[in-house]
């Protein structure tokens, strides 16, 4: 389950942040691995209310979803790569913007997710 999952988590995120990525061709900035990182930081937080309030799944599913399908979506090895990158090229605050923004939005993204499923039900 893990392994089906991760293989579809994988293949979106390589999908989506290549899609996004183009949508900035000049830029330095990680935009794709970003915007995934902020999409699956909602959906963990949306979904993990879900199989708390709801009690939805077992434990295949949630093997399936949390660990497979969104443990491949997002990334932290990119995602420390690209800082890696821009401090390694000189973009301090570029480097700074992604380390310190990613980590704080992606909080403030998971705490959304989670507060939209408690708001609806």
């Amino acid at each position: 389950m893990v392994g089906a999952g991760g293989f579809l988590g994988a293949s979106s995120r390589y999908v989506l942040s290549e899609l996004v990525q183009a949508k900035f061709p000049l830029s330095t900035y990680p935009y794709g691995t970003t915007f995934v990182n902020i999409i699956g930081c909602f959906l963990i937080g949306f979904l993990i209310a879900l199989f708390a309030i709801k009690n939805w799944g077992n434990e295949e599913l949630r093997l399936f979803v949390f660990v497979g399908i969104l443990g491949g979506f997002t990334t932290f090895s990119t995602f420390a790569n690209d800082s890696y990158q821009l401090f390694k090229e000189g973009e301090f605050l570029l480097g700074l913007v992604n380390s310190g923004g990613q980590v704080l939005i992606g909080l403030i993204f998971v705490w959304l997710g989670y507060s939209l499923v408690k708001l609806i039900f």
